[in-house]
């Protein structure tokens, strides 16, 4: 696994981790069909190396992009990051 640098400092990359966490299982909770495909066949309803893996990769994607950003509307900017992302493992 990728170990974070923290860009942010460990408490921004906590806070972002969790809510990384928080939209994943979201969307691993939804009924079949509304998930994306590749998510969907790729994670199923335990926690896994892969669902681990991609919590940390998305978690550390996120800090870094919005690295020295102050204002930000976290759970909102995650939110979107990780659907967005998910959408791109379909391509």
């Amino acid at each position: 696994m990728t170990i974070p640098e923290f860009p942010n400092g460990f408490e921004s990359w906590q806070k972002t981790h969790f809510e990384v966490v928080e939209v994943l299982c979201y969307i691993r909770s939804l009924e079949e069909g509304k998930k994306p495909t590749s998510f969907n066949e790729s994670i199923d309803q335990s926690a896994t190396a892969d669902l681990y893996k991609l919590a940390l990769d998305l978690t550390n994607k996120f800090e870094e992009q919005t690295k020295g950003k102050h204002e930000r509307f976290l759970f909102d900017e995650i939110e979107d990051f990780v659907w967005e992302e998910v959408k791109k493992l379909e391509a």
